[in-house]
Parts: C-alpha cells; structure tokens; sequence
C-alpha cells in the first residue's frame, strides 16, 4: 500500500516537472539555468528530510535576491525539492553531515550567482 502512494507520488512529480519544464522553455530559459535551480531543489529535499533548515533558508533567500519574478521558476524548485525529499524516504538513505551539505549549498549557490546575475532577477 504504501509503495504504491510513492510510486503515484512519483509519477505525479514527474509529470509536474514535465510540463513545468515545457512552460519554462517557452520563455526561453536555458538548460543550464534550468539545472541549477533543480540542483538547489535536490539539496533542499535533503535539507528538509535531514532536518537542516538553515539551510532551507540559505537556499530560498539565494533564489529570492537571484530569480526572475516567474512562477515557473519557483514550482520547478518546490517540484524537485519533494521528488528529492520522497526518493531519499525510498532509498532509506542516510543524511549527509551539515558541512557537506553546507559545502554543497555554496556550490550550488555559486552556480546561480553565474547564472543569474543580480541584474537579470530584477
């Protein structure tokens, strides 16, 4: 019973992410700035399961001063943020340390200061 709630769950994240993927392309926005955010999804997944929700906060307040004012772009992050968070419960895997995560935040972080530049988000 509950396998099959995380397999419907799946499927509907993945269609969600399908057709946000098919909205976001329409304005033109490019693959690699797409990968970031999902990035900083698949991090704030972990962060939420592992318990670490500064960095949660860390993460929104980068998208927040970075982003484009587009819906799209904040559905895409919470869309993965929970397929991340559901298929760390499938894999029963172990948290990270909060300074790897940490580490990887920052990277990631960097990555869409190199992708949006603070006058792109305005």
């Amino acid at each position: 019973m509950m396998e099959s709630l995380f397999m419907k769950l799946r499927k509907s994240l993945l269609f969600g992410a399908l057709f946000l993927q098919g909205m976001l392309q329409a304005h033109a926005i490019s693959d690699a700035k797409l990968e970031v955010i999902r990035e900083l999804g698949r991090l704030n997944g972990i962060a939420l399961q592992c318990g670490y929700l500064e960095q949660t906060q860390r993460m929104k307040r980068a998208l927040v001063l970075r982003l484009p004012k587009l819906r799209q772009l904040g559905e895409l992050f919470d869309v993965t943020a929970n397929k991340s968070f559901m298929e760390l419960i499938e894999r029963g895997e172990s948290c990270p340390s909060a300074g790897t995560l940490a580490d990887q935040v920052g990277s990631a972080i960097d990555s869409l200061e190199r992708e949006y530049p603070s006058s792109e988000s305005r």
